[in-house]
């Protein structure tokens, strides 16, 4: 044979050197991991309904926490589309309406998944529907000042009674 060469039928498991643990390895934790999973079925029924709770409130609060996600999208929406009466303009502002009133509108199925069959006390959604609702609220409210911005809310007596004359502009900044 060569010197470059090695005849592995020839190297035997009593031969080998052995090799040391790479850095940061720990042998301890691998004897705790099959330590767990043995002990993984002794957690009794009542343990794994909490941890099932726990979860199930936690996914609502992702759920519920969803729509800020949207509000700072939105408000560049609003910024991009300008203040005149255009159809880009109108068609965002109605989004602005009809989303968060249908999301609302959905809230308890949108919950439902969530929902636990026994009563448990951890189980109450009330927060997160509540946080929900207060998120699509937020979302109406720049609606509404889009359509403040635009001139379309009657904001002043003139809007209201035809026999006042509207207030004048003396001056535009644009």
């Amino acid at each position: 044979m060569s010197n470059w060469s090695i005849d592995y039928a020839s190297l035997s498991p009593s031969n080998n050197i052995k090799l040391a643990n790479p850095v940061g390895f720990e042998p301890s934790a691998l004897q705790k991991y099959t330590k767990h999973e043995k002990t993984q079925g002794s957690i009794n029924q009542a343990e794994r309904d909490e941890q099932q709770v726990a979860i199930k409130i936690k996914r609502a609060w992702d759920v519920a926490m969803a729509p800020a996600k949207s509000i700072p999208m939105n408000a560049v929406m609003i910024y991009m589309s300008g203040s005149s009466l255009q159809i880009f303009t109108v068609m965002v502002t109605v989004m602005l309406f009809l989303t968060p009133i249908k999301a609302i509108m959905s809230v308890q199925q949108t919950f439902s998944r969530f929902e636990t069959t026994d009563a448990k006390p951890g189980a109450n959604l009330w927060m997160p529907k509540l946080t929900f609702i207060g998120l699509h609220f937020v979302t109406i409210l720049l609606g509404i000042y889009k359509v403040n911005v635009m001139g379309l809310l009657p904001t002043t007596v003139s809007d209201w009674l035809a026999f006042i004359p509207p207030k004048q502009v003396l001056e535009f900044a644009a």
